[in-house]
């Protein structure tokens, strides 16, 4: 995923063409997790707000950020990026859109009047359809700021008969900047608290889960609950979305003493059948290193660790 993909795809977008829903979301915290729960708002003349936020991404966020693919380990210069289809995010960005596009309409009275939960966020929601009928393009917008600027001791005033007066009329106001980003079938990140709403770092353990297990059946390890532990701990488990199966086929193929040469450079032993020493917990972390590509060197002589990032 590079900058440039991004930057064509904002470029080509006209928000004239297509049909727009707007939306408030909250968050709310369960057993299972974090649910988002969205609804619907009538609003009119969205496509010139998208078109503000849509150059603001352009002209300013592009010029002192670029775009890679999402790892938990990325710098803030980065926009981390995620196809729409990846585990990580599939489920809780399609929860999101149906809920958009099939929820129920509230009028911006029944939000302040809190008539339906506190609002977090907002989303803009655009769509094309074929000549089917059918959906062919969709983008979406979402800002995790409440935009009711009634509320509070918060006074707003307009203009009525000539004369300026107080109103409690809803009240809105969009900043032109982005928290969350889907355009050309691919999630932007542009703030950690959308990271967070979406919970990337617990779908991270269940990737890690997925991985360890991967491991267990090729029976690589001396001691696999150790191992097993050591792996899902902390920031260890967010290390293997980089895990790199190459690495682990290519111990898998080396011969006990080959085996014991090429994993020695990495401080790893390995027991009397072969396998590699997991019976120890520091063992385990550098173990964790080298299949998740965060060695100090490549073990397979390719780019330099840390810009190859094997598909998930």
């Amino acid at each position: 995923m590079e900058t440039r993909n991004l930057t064509e795809a904002l470029r080509e977008l006209n928000p004239a063409e297509f049909d727009w829903q707007f939306a408030l979301y909250n968050t709310q915290k369960s057993r299972d997790g974090i649910a988002l729960e969205w609804r619907l708002c009538k609003m009119k003349g969205i496509a010139p707000w998208v078109e503000i936020m849509k150059n603001t991404i352009l002209e300013k966020t592009l010029a002192e950020r670029v775009v890679a693919e999402y790892s938990p380990f990325l710098d803030k210069s980065v926009i981390p990026a995620l196809n729409q289809e990846d585990d990580l995010i599939k489920s809780q960005l399609w929860d999101t859109i149906a809920s958009i596009k099939n929820g129920l309409e509230f009028a911006p009275e029944n939000f302040i009047n809190g008539d339906v939960p506190k609002t977090v966020g907002y989303g803009f929601y655009g769509y094309k359809k074929d000549e089917s009928g059918k959906i062919s393009e969709q983008v979406l917008f979402i800002r995790r700021t409440n935009p009711f600027l009634n509320g509070g001791k918060t006074r707003i005033c307009t203009a009525l008969a000539n004369e300026i007066a107080s109103t409690d009329r809803p009240v809105l106001k969009f900043a032109p900047s982005v928290d969350f980003l889907l355009i050309d079938g691919v999630c932007y990140f542009f703030s950690p608290s959308m990271e967070k709403d979406f919970e990337l770092e617990s779908r991270n353990f269940a990737v890690a889960s997925k991985r360890t297990a991967e491991i267990a059946k090729v029976e690589i390890l001396s001691d696999y609950e150790q191992f097993e532990k050591v792996a899902l701990s902390g920031k260890n488990s967010r290390k293997f979305l980089d895990f790199d199966k190459e690495i682990l086929n290519h111990i898998l193929n080396l011969s006990v003493l080959d085996r014991e040469d090429f994993l020695i450079t990495y401080g790893i032993t390995i027991d009397h059948q072969g396998r590699m020493d997991t019976s120890d917990p520091d063992q385990c972390e550098l173990v964790v290193d080298l299949l998740c590509a965060r060695s100090c060197l490549d073990p397979l002589g390719r780019l330099s660790v840390g810009t190859n990032i094997t598909p998930r």
